[in-house]
């Protein structure tokens, strides 16, 4: 096993995400939608990266200048519970904050309870549920994340 590096995802990329997101979630996202977050969330499309195969990924978003969005997170099944998931999120959170976000929040599937304890040890709280939201009677948790300031006081 070789050194876990994440970086920016990049075009060449995209048949080994799709893979990961389709053997990840019910309902994939589309190849196409995958490819569109190249140019959407630039410089929030992580992978992580183990002897030149991607071991998992990462698509975040700011949105109205204050707020993270963790739109996907998923890892290869076999690379599952090593880390990886951890290091992508911790990265994505680090540039949420470098971009002015006071925040991270997502949406998880309410009966995933192996995200839902994921996202709890790394800090994250349930504050809402939004029904329907992965489709008919498929719920969703809205789970959130303080992140600390990264401005500096002036003394």
């Amino acid at each position: 096993m070789g050194e876990v590096i994440i970086s920016d995802a990049n075009e060449f990329d995209l048949p080994q995400i799709y893979e990961i997101e389709r053997t990840s979630f019910p309902t994939p996202y589309p190849e196409g939608l995958l490819r569109a977050y190249l140019f959407i969330a630039e410089g929030l499309y992580l992978v992580a990266r183990e002897d030149g195969q991607i071991k998992g990924y990462c698509i975040g978003l700011i949105q109205y200048r204050h707020r993270g969005h963790v739109i996907s997170i998923a890892t290869k099944v076999d690379s599952r519970r090593k880390g990886i998931g951890s290091m992508l999120l911790n990265e994505m959170e680090n540039r949420f904050q470098i971009l002015g976000s006071k925040y991270s929040y997502l949406e998880v599937d309410y009966k995933n309870i192996d995200a839902i304890s994921f996202y709890r040890k790394h800090g994250y709280i349930v504050v809402g549920l939004k029904r329907n939201y992965y489709g008919r009677n498929r719920h969703a948790l809205i789970m959130i994340k303080p992140l600390p300031s990264t401005r500096v006081l002036e003394s």
